[in-house]
């Protein structure tokens, strides 16, 4: 059965009658849960820590790229404006002959 850091201390006072010996014991457990806690603290953060950064990966993948895409149909879209002509007149579609130009 395991016992959380409260319970092992309650039994080790109950059970050790010298004062001393239970002082060490306590001490002990205590140090003992403290790196326990701190290790798996640093654990977590660690993960939490990846976990984040693989979520602005995909985030910026997702949005990033779609900008990208944005940008290029704007471009695209300023580049035929430049490119166009003023308006022509009907005269100026034909030749003299009737022709298409």
């Amino acid at each position: 059965m395991k016992l959380s850091k409260e319970e092992l201390k309650k039994k080790i006072d109950e059970v050790v009658q010298d004062e001393d010996v239970k002082i060490s014991l306590l001490e002990d457990v205590e140090d003992s849960f403290e790196s326990v806690d701190t290790t798996e603290k640093d654990n977590e953060i660690a993960s939490l820590k990846a976990e984040n950064e693989e979520l602005k990966r995909k985030y910026k993948e997702r949005f990033l790229s779609k900008d990208e895409v944005v940008e290029e149909k704007t471009e695209d879209v300023e580049e035929v404006e430049e490119t166009e002509e003023e308006p022509r007149k009907f005269e100026d579609l034909f030749d003299e002959e009737g022709e298409i130009k």
